[in-house]
Protein backbone atom coordinates (compact mmCIF):
# COMPACT_ATOMS: atom_id res chain seq x y z
CA UNK A 1 0.00 0.00 0.00
CA UNK A 2 3.16 2.71 0.83
CA UNK A 3 4.30 1.27 -2.75
CA UNK A 4 0.77 2.98 -4.45
CA UNK A 5 0.86 6.06 -1.82
CA UNK A 6 4.60 7.05 -3.35
CA UNK A 7 3.22 6.53 -6.90
CA UNK A 8 0.28 8.36 -6.85
CA UNK A 9 2.39 11.33 -4.83
CA UNK A 10 4.28 11.12 -7.93
CA UNK A 11 1.96 11.27 -10.58
CA UNK A 12 0.95 14.41 -8.69
CA UNK A 13 4.40 15.74 -9.13
CA UNK A 14 4.80 14.95 -12.44
CA UNK A 15 1.76 16.08 -13.17
CA UNK A 16 3.32 19.93 -12.28
CA UNK A 17 5.93 19.95 -14.12
CA UNK A 18 4.77 18.63 -17.23
CA UNK A 19 1.19 20.33 -17.93
CA UNK A 20 0.85 21.27 -20.77
CA UNK A 21 -1.54 24.44 -22.26
CA UNK A 22 -3.28 22.21 -24.41
CA UNK A 23 -4.85 19.25 -22.28
CA UNK A 24 -6.75 19.06 -19.26
CA UNK A 25 -5.56 15.98 -16.84
CA UNK A 26 -6.30 15.05 -13.36
CA UNK A 27 -4.31 12.84 -10.57
CA UNK A 28 -5.14 11.07 -7.44
CA UNK A 29 -4.33 12.56 -4.40
CA UNK A 30 -2.48 9.83 -2.16
CA UNK A 31 -4.46 9.74 0.64
CA UNK A 32 -7.95 11.36 0.09
CA UNK A 33 -10.43 10.19 -2.09
CA UNK A 34 -12.45 13.33 -2.79
CA UNK A 35 -8.83 15.11 -3.35
CA UNK A 36 -6.93 15.64 -6.74
CA UNK A 37 -4.61 17.48 -8.97
CA UNK A 38 -5.61 19.16 -11.83
CA UNK A 39 -3.83 20.03 -14.83
CA UNK A 40 -6.27 22.64 -17.28
CA UNK A 41 -4.43 24.44 -20.00
CA UNK A 42 -0.93 25.27 -18.41
CA UNK A 43 -1.79 25.59 -14.54
CA UNK A 44 -1.79 22.96 -11.61
CA UNK A 45 -3.67 23.14 -8.71
CA UNK A 46 -5.16 20.93 -6.35
CA UNK A 47 -8.90 20.87 -6.30
CA UNK A 48 -11.84 19.11 -3.88
CA UNK A 49 -15.05 17.55 -5.38
CA UNK A 50 -18.09 18.56 -3.88
CA UNK A 51 -19.09 17.54 -0.12
CA UNK A 52 -20.45 14.01 -1.33
CA UNK A 53 -18.81 13.43 -4.28
CA UNK A 54 -15.58 11.63 -4.83
CA UNK A 55 -12.57 11.53 -7.61
CA UNK A 56 -12.85 9.33 -10.26
CA UNK A 57 -9.66 8.14 -11.39
CA UNK A 58 -10.75 6.05 -14.23
CA UNK A 59 -11.65 9.32 -15.94
CA UNK A 60 -8.95 9.79 -19.01
CA UNK A 61 -11.25 12.34 -21.29
CA UNK A 62 -10.93 15.35 -19.41
CA UNK A 63 -14.83 15.32 -18.49
CA UNK A 64 -15.49 16.18 -14.71
CA UNK A 65 -13.95 13.71 -12.16
CA UNK A 66 -16.25 13.96 -9.24
CA UNK A 67 -19.26 11.32 -9.27
CA UNK A 68 -21.16 10.15 -7.06
CA UNK A 69 -19.58 7.01 -4.53
CA UNK A 70 -21.75 4.22 -6.35
CA UNK A 71 -19.68 4.93 -9.74
CA UNK A 72 -15.76 5.36 -7.78
CA UNK A 73 -13.29 2.35 -6.36
CA UNK A 74 -11.26 4.65 -4.15
CA UNK A 75 -8.68 1.83 -2.82
CA UNK A 76 -6.36 3.42 -0.30
CA UNK A 77 -7.58 6.77 -0.62
CA UNK A 78 -10.11 6.11 2.22
CA UNK A 79 -10.34 9.48 3.45
CA UNK A 80 -12.87 12.42 2.91
CA UNK A 81 -13.44 16.21 3.64
CA UNK A 82 -16.20 15.95 6.64
CA UNK A 83 -19.58 16.08 5.60
CA UNK A 84 -21.80 19.23 5.14
CA UNK A 85 -25.35 17.99 5.90
CA UNK A 86 -28.66 19.71 6.01
CA UNK A 87 -32.16 19.06 6.07
CA UNK A 88 -32.75 15.22 4.63
CA UNK A 89 -28.84 16.08 3.20
CA UNK A 90 -26.35 13.72 4.72
CA UNK A 91 -23.89 15.88 2.92
CA UNK A 92 -24.35 18.30 0.04
CA UNK A 93 -24.31 16.23 -2.71
CA UNK A 94 -25.83 12.37 -2.92
CA UNK A 95 -29.29 10.26 -2.86
CA UNK A 96 -30.02 9.58 0.44
CA UNK A 97 -32.87 7.17 1.78
CA UNK A 98 -35.29 8.06 4.38
CA UNK A 99 -33.15 6.35 6.92
CA UNK A 100 -36.29 4.55 8.11
CA UNK A 101 -36.82 0.69 6.62
CA UNK A 102 -40.07 0.76 7.27
CA UNK A 103 -40.59 3.72 5.15
CA UNK A 104 -38.13 3.25 2.29
CA UNK A 105 -40.38 4.38 -1.17
CA UNK A 106 -38.85 7.96 -1.84
CA UNK A 107 -35.27 8.94 -1.59
CA UNK A 108 -33.63 12.22 -1.77
CA UNK A 109 -31.69 13.78 -4.16
CA UNK A 110 -29.87 16.19 -2.65
CA UNK A 111 -27.87 19.14 -4.52
CA UNK A 112 -25.65 21.27 -3.05
CA UNK A 113 -27.17 20.53 0.38
CA UNK A 114 -31.05 21.00 -1.35
CA UNK A 115 -33.45 17.95 -0.71
CA UNK A 116 -35.49 16.96 -3.82
CA UNK A 117 -37.95 14.38 -3.06
CA UNK A 118 -38.49 11.23 -5.27
CA UNK A 119 -40.51 8.69 -4.95
CA UNK A 120 -40.22 5.01 -6.37
CA UNK A 121 -43.07 3.10 -8.38
CA UNK A 122 -45.40 1.70 -6.07
CA UNK A 123 -43.98 -1.50 -4.08
CA UNK A 124 -40.11 -0.73 -4.95
CA UNK A 125 -37.65 1.02 -2.56
CA UNK A 126 -34.61 3.32 -2.76
CA UNK A 127 -31.17 1.11 -2.65
CA UNK A 128 -28.36 3.14 -1.56
CA UNK A 129 -26.12 0.38 -3.25
CA UNK A 130 -27.19 1.07 -6.56
CA UNK A 131 -28.44 4.65 -6.42
CA UNK A 132 -31.78 2.85 -8.07
CA UNK A 133 -35.23 1.68 -6.58
CA UNK A 134 -35.49 -2.03 -6.30
CA UNK A 135 -37.59 -4.29 -5.30
CA UNK A 136 -37.63 -4.31 -1.10
CA UNK A 137 -35.55 -7.20 -0.47
CA UNK A 138 -32.65 -6.33 -2.48
CA UNK A 139 -32.60 -3.04 -0.73
CA UNK A 140 -30.17 -2.92 2.33
CA UNK A 141 -31.69 -0.13 3.66
CA UNK A 142 -35.39 -1.72 3.23
CA UNK A 143 -37.45 -4.19 5.64
CA UNK A 144 -39.69 -5.53 3.18
CA UNK A 145 -42.38 -6.81 5.08
CA UNK A 146 -42.50 -3.78 7.32
CA UNK A 147 -41.99 -1.89 4.17
CA UNK A 148 -45.53 -3.80 2.25
CA UNK A 149 -47.02 -4.88 5.45
CA UNK A 150 -47.30 -8.29 4.65
CA UNK A 151 -45.23 -10.96 5.66
CA UNK A 152 -44.82 -14.55 3.91
CA UNK A 153 -45.83 -17.13 5.67
CA UNK A 154 -43.26 -19.38 7.01
CA UNK A 155 -44.64 -22.58 5.61
CA UNK A 156 -45.69 -22.48 1.89
CA UNK A 157 -47.83 -24.72 -0.33
CA UNK A 158 -45.49 -26.78 -2.52
CA UNK A 159 -48.08 -26.68 -5.46
CA UNK A 160 -47.68 -22.81 -5.67
CA UNK A 161 -43.84 -23.71 -6.63
CA UNK A 162 -44.37 -26.20 -9.14
CA UNK A 163 -46.68 -23.73 -10.97
CA UNK A 164 -45.27 -20.38 -10.64
CA UNK A 165 -41.32 -21.23 -8.81
CA UNK A 166 -42.73 -18.85 -6.06
CA UNK A 167 -45.69 -18.67 -4.00
CA UNK A 168 -47.92 -16.35 -5.14
CA UNK A 169 -50.74 -14.37 -1.93
CA UNK A 170 -53.28 -12.28 -3.10
CA UNK A 171 -53.00 -8.93 -1.43
CA UNK A 172 -55.49 -8.30 1.51
CA UNK A 173 -55.90 -4.85 0.78
CA UNK A 174 -56.12 -4.37 -3.07
CA UNK A 175 -57.98 -7.69 -5.44
CA UNK A 176 -55.74 -6.46 -8.11
CA UNK A 177 -52.50 -6.56 -5.88
CA UNK A 178 -50.62 -10.17 -4.91
CA UNK A 179 -47.37 -10.80 -3.82
CA UNK A 180 -44.99 -12.90 -4.78
CA UNK A 181 -42.76 -14.20 -1.88
CA UNK A 182 -38.94 -14.68 -2.43
CA UNK A 183 -38.14 -16.87 0.10
CA UNK A 184 -39.42 -14.94 3.32
CA UNK A 185 -39.57 -11.70 2.02
CA UNK A 186 -42.37 -10.44 -0.54
CA UNK A 187 -42.70 -8.62 -3.27
CA UNK A 188 -45.45 -6.69 -4.91
CA UNK A 189 -47.21 -6.99 -7.75
CA UNK A 190 -50.17 -6.19 -10.28
CA UNK A 191 -53.17 -7.66 -12.41
CA UNK A 192 -53.57 -5.69 -15.63
CA UNK A 193 -56.48 -3.16 -15.70
CA UNK A 194 -59.42 -5.04 -15.91
CA UNK A 195 -58.13 -7.99 -14.18
CA UNK A 196 -58.26 -9.52 -10.43
CA UNK A 197 -55.79 -11.73 -8.46
CA UNK A 198 -57.22 -15.41 -8.33
CA UNK A 199 -55.23 -17.30 -5.17
CA UNK A 200 -57.07 -20.14 -6.20
CA UNK A 201 -55.20 -20.71 -9.56
CA UNK A 202 -51.99 -17.97 -8.94
CA UNK A 203 -53.40 -16.34 -11.89
CA UNK A 204 -54.93 -12.98 -12.92
CA UNK A 205 -58.36 -13.08 -14.25
CA UNK A 206 -61.72 -11.87 -14.98
CA UNK A 207 -63.09 -10.21 -11.57
CA UNK A 208 -66.55 -12.34 -12.12
CA UNK A 209 -65.10 -15.29 -12.05
CA UNK A 210 -63.01 -14.37 -8.41
CA UNK A 211 -65.28 -14.72 -5.04
CA UNK A 212 -64.95 -11.27 -3.69
CA UNK A 213 -63.51 -9.10 -6.24
CA UNK A 214 -66.92 -9.36 -8.45
CA UNK A 215 -67.44 -5.62 -8.18
CA UNK A 216 -63.57 -4.31 -7.55
CA UNK A 217 -64.36 -2.23 -10.89
CA UNK A 218 -66.99 -0.05 -11.56
CA UNK A 219 -69.20 -1.42 -14.12
CA UNK A 220 -68.54 1.48 -16.14
CA UNK A 221 -64.96 1.58 -15.80
CA UNK A 222 -64.69 -2.50 -16.69
CA UNK A 223 -66.72 -1.59 -19.59
CA UNK A 224 -64.69 0.95 -20.84
CA UNK A 225 -60.97 -1.30 -20.06
CA UNK A 226 -62.22 -4.20 -22.31
CA UNK A 227 -63.34 -1.81 -25.46
CA UNK A 228 -59.84 -0.71 -25.00
CA UNK A 229 -58.56 -3.77 -24.60
CA UNK A 230 -60.55 -5.15 -27.63
CA UNK A 231 -59.60 -2.07 -29.56
CA UNK A 232 -55.80 -2.69 -29.44
CA UNK A 233 -55.79 -6.53 -30.23
CA UNK A 234 -58.04 -5.46 -33.10
CA UNK A 235 -55.24 -2.74 -33.81
CA UNK A 236 -52.16 -5.63 -33.45
CA UNK A 237 -53.99 -8.16 -35.31
CA UNK A 238 -54.07 -5.52 -38.05
CA UNK A 239 -50.71 -4.69 -37.85
CA UNK A 240 -49.47 -8.08 -37.93
CA UNK A 241 -51.32 -9.22 -40.74
CA UNK A 242 -50.16 -6.08 -42.80
CA UNK A 243 -46.65 -7.00 -41.69
CA UNK A 244 -47.21 -10.77 -43.11
CA UNK A 245 -48.39 -9.57 -46.53
CA UNK A 246 -45.30 -6.94 -46.99
CA UNK A 247 -43.04 -9.98 -46.06
CA UNK A 248 -44.88 -12.22 -48.63
CA UNK A 249 -44.65 -9.41 -51.19
CA UNK A 250 -40.77 -8.77 -50.51
CA UNK A 251 -40.50 -12.82 -50.93
CA UNK A 252 -42.23 -12.42 -54.93
CA UNK A 253 -39.71 -10.06 -55.24
CA UNK A 254 -36.58 -11.75 -54.34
Amino acid sequence: MRTLVYLLAGLAAAAAQSCKDDEILYFPDSQECDKYTQCKYGVVTEEYCPPGLLFNDKITNGRYPCDYPVDVDCGSRTRTQPAVASENCPNAWGYFGTGDSSNCGYFFNCVDGQAFTFTCPEGLAFSSATYRCEWPDESPDCDSSAFLGFTCPKEQDPAQFLITGHARLRSPRDCRQFFICVGPSPRLNFCDLGLVFNEATSSCEEPETVAGCENYYPREELAAIRDRKEKQQIAAAKRQEEFAQLRQQLARRN
